[in-house]
């Protein structure tokens, strides 16, 4: 299990909040949903999301001029 995901539970709204937050990001940037890059991401937005970022643009704002392939 991946730890960032084991130290909370998600209501049914908050993972459709973050699922069409995920989703946008990845369109945004050219990442297909499958791809390590997406997985990063998804990774790193439930960390930041549990560290207190819920807010939509501020969600978005943190993969603004990310470096998804290195």
């Amino acid at each position: 299990m991946i730890p960032a995901v084991a130290t909370h539970t998600f209501d049914p709204n908050e993972l459709a909040f973050l699922k069409r937050v995920f989703d946008d990001v990845c369109m945004e940037h050219g990442l297909p949903g499958s791809s390590a890059a997406a997985s990063n991401v998804a990774v790193e937005m439930i960390q930041l999301y549990q560290r207190g970022v819920k807010d939509e643009k501020s969600l978005h704002r943190h993969f603004d001029g990310h470096s998804f392939y290195g």
